[in-house]
């Protein structure tokens, strides 16, 4: 059964060469990478209508694929996917780059939620290289609030959210508990457990608010603990 102490490589998915990455950013074990928090947010949790839509604004949109995917070979080393989508509200012409699997993904009829940022005019809607899903699959890189973190060459932030998913599932039950429970309990303080769930994974702003502060508590707690053992230390060297 994985521990917080078990080499990051037997994670599925990540191997020698990745675990060889990811120590280059402090990751060895499991426990290193459940404390390797994330850097920013992306709220991909509201779902727009497309006439709604201003240009340069990212959102998630539901909509159903209303042409069947064109694929070009423009020159060599660019191809481009081309269809429209539409909603209740409007429609819109997106664009992939050099993803010509996607037209074999998305099937005309079908609606999907797809994420990007808004081109176009506000008469003329489109998307360059959405990330989607289909509807009925919706929360993996859609419908959710997606962990953000600091990269390095080699590993990407998917990989890292599907380590980390994993990492909390085997052995996120097993972080300990620094705090009294009278301490926990007097400050109205999360569990440990939720706490580092949600701080990769908030389900939504309010749960993300009560991880950050149920950590940082942690950590002030943790100096304090280490100052008073220090200054006890000198005063007993001191023959206090």
């Amino acid at each position: 059964m994985p521990e917080l102490t078990t080499d990051i490589r037997y994670i599925k998915g990540v191997g020698e060469q990745r675990a060889k990455a990811l120590g280059r950013l402090g990751i060895r074990t499991l426990g290193d990478l459940l404390r390797y928090f994330p850097r920013a947010y992306e709220d991909r949790t509201a779902v727009r209508p497309i006439a709604e839509l201003l240009p340069e604004e990212t959102a998630c949109v539901r909509a159903m694929v209303a042409t069947d995917p064109r694929l070009t070979h423009v020159r060599r080393g660019l191809d481009l996917v081309k269809l429209r989508i539409v909603d209740e509200s409007d429609g819109a012409e997106v664009t992939f780059f050099n993803q010509s699997y996607v037209r074999d993904q998305l099937i005309k009829g079908e609606t999907y939620v797809f994420y990007g940022k808004a081109g176009g005019t506000l008469l003329r809607k489109t998307f360059t290289n959405p990330v989607f899903e289909a509807e009925s699959r919706a929360g993996t890189v859609t419908g959710r609030i997606l962990p953000l973190y600091s990269l390095t060459h080699g590993i990407s932030n998917r990989l890292v959210v599907n380590a980390v998913e994993c990492a909390l599932n085997e052995c996120g039950d097993r972080i300990p508990e620094l705090l009294p429970a009278d301490i926990t309990a007097r400050y109205e303080l999360p569990q440990i457990g939720f706490a580092y769930r949600n701080i990769h994974f908030p389900s939504d702003e309010n749960a993300l608010a009560l991880a950050k502060r149920r950590i940082a508590f942690d950590e002030f707690f943790v100096r304090s603990c280490a100052m008073q053992r220090m200054h006890m230390l000198q005063k007993a060297a001191r023959g206090e």
